[in-house]
């Protein structure tokens, strides 16, 4: 390996370190608020017995997995595969906001529709697709749901969340460091747990050697 190499993954570990004590104070204290937690509750119980498989993911799913995040959630991200995301629509008609849309960004396409939960936004994501960094990442959310851990919400409610795995990948696309500087410190805690589900991940996608490599970088001790 070159000089330049290991100046730059020197600088790379160094600059992540100090980001992450830097955010530490701050993300200490952040939690799920009890209104929100009702909300989640209020999903799991609208959808319990439904067989099309979701995933909660963003901040929530990030803090209900022990990942440290800046900023107390607000809203609630559910994730769904496109031949899923209507029947999930139906049974949530008690709260919606809008019927689902097609959205198309620089960076994203999905399907979505938006609900209110307690004062919070559930925005249902179906048939995610990511594109950048010259990467392309089709979220499977029925692949993902085996891996997926589960949250308490309430009583006798829980809530199953998208893995770490894909939060890293999805992180890194869109050049979120404060989370995928996080989420890649929660891996390396416990890599048998995601590294299984990551390793079908990076076989199934599109991506870059730079992407490829900022990954491989990030899970090194």
């Amino acid at each position: 390996m070159s000089g330049k190499s290991k100046t730059s993954r020197h600088n790379r570990r160094a600059a992540s370190a100090l980001f992450l004590e830097a955010e530490k104070g701050s993300q200490m204290n952040v939690a799920l608020s009890a209104s929100l937690r009702q909300a989640l509750l209020l999903l799991q119980k609208q959808l319990d017995g439904c067989s099309r498989p979701w995933l909660v993911g963003g901040s929530c799913g990030l803090l209900l997995q022990g990942v440290s995040v800046a900023n107390p959630p607000r809203d609630i991200d559910m994730y769904a595969d496109s031949d899923d995301a209507d029947e999930l629509h139906q049974r949530l008609q008690l709260y919606t906001v809008d019927e689902p849309a097609y959205s198309e960004t620089p960076i994203y396409r999905s399907t979505l529709s938006h609900y209110d939960l307690h004062g919070h936004t559930l925005e249902l994501v179906g048939g995610f697709v990511v594109e950048a960094l010259g990467c392309k990442y089709a979220v499977d959310v029925a692949l993902l749901q085996p891996y997926a851990a589960s949250a308490a919400v309430g009583a006798g409610g829980a809530i199953r969340l998208m893995p770490l795995a894909h939060e890293l990948l999805f992180n890194v696309l869109r050049g979120r460091p404060d989370r995928y500087e996080a989420v890649a410190a929660a891996m390396r805690r416990e890599p048998e747990r995601h590294l299984p589900v990551l390793r079908q991940l990076l076989a199934r996608g599109s991506w870059s050697a730079e992407v490829s490599a900022t990954v491989r970088e990030l899970l090194k001790e």
